[in-house]
C-alpha cells in the first residue's frame, strides 16, 4: 500500500500584510464609534480582501459579515449584495458548499430588488456550480435554465457560453447523455463563433496594413511621375520663351531699319525749308528710338532672366526630390539586406544554442541506467526550450561504489552509506530563446546546490528561490521570471520517495489507484509578498510496484479535441491509469500519439511538453 505523509503549514500573513490589517482594524473601530458607517464599512472590507487574496478564506468571512453590518445601517445595497457574493465565493474556497449556497441565495435576493438582471444571471451560476460540487445536479440545472432565459434576452454571448458547458456537465453526469451533447454542440457553435470573429478581425487589420503599404507605394510612384511632368513642362516653358526673345529682336532690328529710312527721307524733302528743324526732329526720332529699343531690350532681358531664375529653382527642386526618392530607394534596400542578414545570424544563434541546451540535458539512456524502467517525453515548441529535466546519483564520500561522474556526486556531509537519485521536471518562463536563458540559469544552479550537500527536495527549492531572486535582483526591480518544478528523490534502494513542488505536481499509481499530489501554489523566484518561502516535503514509503510520473503544464494546457478545450490534469491522470502496465517505453510512445491526434491540424503546439515516468517496485532498487 501507498503510505503518505505531508507536513503542512499554516499560512500567515505577510509583515507588511499584517501591518496593514492593524491599521484599518483601528480606523473601522474609531469610525464606527463615531457613527461614520460607511467609511468604517470601506476598511472591513479592505480587512476581509486582504485575508481573502493571502489565501486565508477563514479570516476574510467574519470581516466580510462586519462589511454586510455597517451597511445595514446606512442602506448601502449594492455593497451588501457584493458582500453576500465574497462570503459564498470564500466558503466554496474552504469546501463549505452549504455556507456558500445560504450566502448566494442571499445575493441573488438583493440582485432580484435592484432588478439588476445581469448580475441575477451571474449569482445562478454560481449557485450551480456550487449545486454541482454536491451533486445537486437537478437543482443546479434549474438555476441555470433560468439564467439561460436572461441571458438570451439580455444577448450575452460569454454568458450563455459559460451555461452551456455547465449545462453540459450536469446532464452529462445524470446519464442524460443526449441533452449534454445538444449543450456541448451549443457551446461549441459559440465558442468557434467568438473564435472566427477574432480570426476576422485580426484578417481585417492585417488587410488594412497592405492596403495602407500598398498606398504609401502609390503616392511615391505618383510624386515622381508628377515630378517628371513638371520637368518637361518647365522644359516647354523654356524653350518658347527663347524663341520669343529671338523673334524681339529680329523685330527690334527691322523696326530700327525702317525709322532710320524714314528719317533719311524726311531729310532730304524738308533740306531746304527748315534746316534746323529737320535737324531738331531728328535728335528727337532718334533720341526716341534708342529709349524705345531700350526699353524693349530691357524687358526681354528681365523677362528671360526672371524665366530661367525660375527653371533653376523648380530644376533644383526636381533634383532633390529625385535624390530624397532614390535614397529612400538604397535605405530600404540596405535595410531589407541588413534584415537578412540579422534572420540568418539569429537562426545561426538559435541552432547554436540548441546545440548547446542539448549537450548540457542527459540523455534518456543515462536515465535508464539509473532506473531501467523509465523515460523521458521531452518535447520542445521551438528549436530550444524553457522546459528542462535534470537528475544525478549521490553518495557518501567512501561509499563502496567509486563511481563519481557527471551524473553521480560524492558528498562529504551524508553517511557513507546513504545513496539517492535525484529527478527534476522543470518549467521557466516563457519559451523559446527567453525561456532557455533560464533553464540554463536554473540547470547551473542546480547542479551547485546538490554538489554544496543539499539533497532534499524542499530545502533544494528553498535555496533555488533564494539564489534566482539574488541573481535576478527581484528585490530591487520589477523582475519577475521564475520557474515551476517538481523535485523527487528516490532513496532507501527505491523503497521511499522525497518529494517537493513548486506548482508542479507528481503522480503515483499503485495498486490501480492514482494519487494526486499538489506542489505548493507558488514558484521558484518571481514575486514573494510573504516573509519567508518555505516549500512543503512529502515522504511516500514504496509497499508496492509504484509508478511514478512528474511532468510541466505544456502537455495539460495544450488546446485541441472536437470542442477545442484543454488536454486537462483529469484527462491525463486517466490516460496514465489505462497505460500505467505496459512497458514505460510503449507509454512514452502513446502519449505522444494522443497528444498529437488531440492538437490535429487546427492546432499548434502551444508550449514545451516534458513528462517523465518511472516505475519502482517493492524490490530494492540498485542504483549504479
Amino acid at each position: 500500500m501507498l503510505a503518505l505523509q505531508h507536513a503542512f503549514a499554516q499560512k500567515q500573513l505577510s509583515e507588511s500584510a499584517q501591518k496593514e490589517v492593524s491599521e484599518s482594524f483601528t480606523k473601522a473601530k474609531e469610525l464606527e464609534e463615531t457613527g461614520d458607517f460607511n467609511q468604517a464599512g470601506y476598511y472591513y472590507n479592505s480587512i476581509a480582501t486582504t485575508y481573502w487574496t493571502s489565501g486565508i478564506p477563514k479570516e476574510a468571512i467574519p470581516n466580510f459579515q462586519k462589511v454586510i453590518e455597517m451597511y445595514e445601517k446606512v442602506g448601502n445595497r449594492n455593497a451588501i449584495k457584493n458582500s453576500y457574493n465574497n462570503i459564498g465565493m470564500a466558503y466554496t474556497d474552504l469546501g463549505d458548499y452549504s455556507n456558500a449556497l445560504v450566502n448566494f441565495e442571499k445575493c441573488l435576493v438583493e440582485c432580484r430588488t435592484a432588478h439588476k438582471r445581469y448580475e441575477i444571471a451571474s449569482t445562478l451560476i454560481n449557485i450551480a456550480n456550487t449545486y454541482s460540487q454536491i451533486a445537486g445536479y437537478n437543482k443546479a440545472i434549474s438555476s441555470l435554465d433560468e439564467a439561460l432565459t436572461i441571458a438570451k434576452e439580455l444577448n450575452e454571448i460569454k454568458l450563455l457560453r459559460n451555461i452551456y458547458s455547465i449545462l453540459a456537465s450536469n446532464y452529462e453526469k445524470l446519464g442524460n447523455t443526449q441533452k449534454s451533447a445538444e449543450y456541448f454542440n451549443l457551446y461549441t457553435t459559440i465558442t468557434r463563433n467568438i473564435q472566427k470573429q477574432e480570426i476576422e478581425r485580426k484578417e481585417a487589420e492585417a488587410k488594412i496594413k497592405v492596403e495602407e503599404a500598398q498606398s504609401r507605394a502609390q503616392v511615391a510612384e505618383t510624386q515622381k511621375q508628377q515630378t517628371q511632368i513638371a520637368l518637361n513642362e518647365n522644359k516647354e516653358i523654356l524653350d518658347k520663351t527663347e524663341k520669343n526673345l529671338q523673334k524681339t529682336e529680329k523685330l527690334t532690328s527691322a523696326q530700327k531699319d525702317q525709322i532710320e529710312q524714314l528719317n533719311r527721307e524726311k531729310e532730304f524733302q524738308q533740306i531746304a525749308l527748315q534746316n534746323e528743324r529737320l535737324i531738331r526732329n531728328i535728335f528727337i526720332v532718334i533720341i526716341i528710338a534708342i529709349l524705345a529699343f531700350s526699353t524693349l531690350l530691357f524687358i526681354s532681358l528681365w523677362n528671360k532672366k526672371k524665366a530661367n531664375k525660375l527653371l533653376a529653382k523648380q530644376n533644383i527642386e526636381i533634383t532633390e526630390q529625385r535624390d530624397m526618392i532614390e535614397q529612400q530607394s538604397m535605405e530600404l534596400v540596405k535595410a531589407v539586406v541588413k534584415i537578412e542578414k540579422q534572420n540568418t545570424d539569429i537562426t545561426s544563434s538559435i541552432s547554436y544554442a540548441q546545440q548547446i541546451q542539448e549537450a548540457l540535458l542527459p540523455t534518456e539512456d543515462n536515465f535508464k541506467n539509473f532506473i531501467s524502467d523509465s523515460f523521458v517525453y521531452f518535447k520542445p515548441r521551438e528549436a530550444v526550450s524553457g522546459d528542462f529535466y535534470w537528475f544525478t546519483a549521490y553518495s557518501g564520500k567512501h561509499d563502496e561504489n567509486d563511481k563519481t561522474h557527471r551524473h553521480n556526486i560524492k558528498l562529504s556531509n551524508i553517511s557513507e552509506n546513504e545513496r539517492g537519485l535525484i529527478i527534476t521536471a522543470v518549467d521557466c518562463t516563457g519559451h523559446g530563446v527567453p525561456g532557455a536563458f533560464m533553464s540554463m540559469i536554473g540547470f547551473n544552479l542546480l547542479e551547485t546546490i546538490t554538489r554544496s550537500g543539499i539533497v532534499k527536495p524542499n530545502e533544494m527549492l528553498n535555496e533555488l528561490h533564494k539564489s534566482i531572486r539574488y541573481l535576478l535582483k527581484q528585490n530591487k526591480s520589477d523582475n519577475r521570471d521564475g520557474m515551476d518544478m517538481a523535485i523527487c528523490v528516490v532513496k532507501d534502494r527505491g523503497k521511499r520517495i522525497e518529494y517537493a513542488g513548486a506548482k508542479n505536481p507528481l503522480i503515483c499509481i499503485s495498486n490501480g489507484k492514482v494519487h494526486h499530489i499538489k506542489g505548493d501554489p507558488v514558484p521558484v523566484g518571481g514575486i514573494q509578498k510573504e516573509v519567508k518561502r518555505e516549500f512543503t516535503l512529502h515522504n511516500i514509503d514504496i509497499t508496492s510496484p509504484s509508478y511514478i510520473y512528474i511532468f510541466t503544464d505544456g502537455y495539460t494546457d495544450q488546446f485541441g479535441g472536437e470542442e477545442d478545450l484543454k488536454f486537462s490534469t483529469q484527462q491525463l491522470k486517466n490516460l496514465l491509469l489505462e497505460i500505467h502496465l505496459l512497458p514505460m517505453a510503449k507509454q512514452k510512445e502513446i502519449l505522444d500519439q494522443k497528444i498529437v491526434s488531440w492538437m490535429g491540424e487546427r492546432n499548434k503546439q502551444l508550449d514545451d511538453i516534458l513528462v517523465i515516468g518511472f516505475k519502482l517496485d517493492d524490490k530494492k532498487t540498485e542504483l549504479s
